[in-house]
């Protein structure tokens, strides 16, 4: 019993600490590098705020860990596993760059609701 009293308490703290990101169901708009749209696009959104993962149809793509050497100047991005360049435009925008294919998703999440 008195060891039950050390368990619970530490359960709770460690399950507090502990993040998980939040999805998000976001609307994109397909586009070519320059500009012209080809198309939209809806895909789950999970923000990590360090990176970020979209998953569209059962296909998952992970960031990878996003960096800017000065984010006042720069977009924070990096290069996903399968060689696409993936950015973080804002805290409810994201795009993922094909350049082989001239292609571009740019995905502008709903912002999320707080509480009163």
């Amino acid at each position: 019993m008195r060891g039950m009293i050390y368990v619970v308490p530490m359960m709770v703290l460690l399950s507090a600490c502990s993040h998980k990101p939040y999805g998000r169901l976001c609307p994109g708009e397909v586009s070519t590098l320059s500009g012209q749209v080809t198309g939209q696009s809806q895909a789950w959104v999970f923000d990590e705020i360090q990176r970020f993962t979209v998953t569209d149809h059962g296909t998952t793509m992970q960031s990878g860990y996003l960096h800017s050497a000065n984010r006042s100047l720069y977009i924070p991005s990096a290069t996903t596993s399968e060689g696409f360049l993936a950015q973080r435009l804002s805290t409810d925008r994201f795009r993922i760059i094909d350049p082989g294919h001239d292609a571009m998703v740019t995905w502008t999440c709903p912002v999320s609701a707080t509480a009163p």
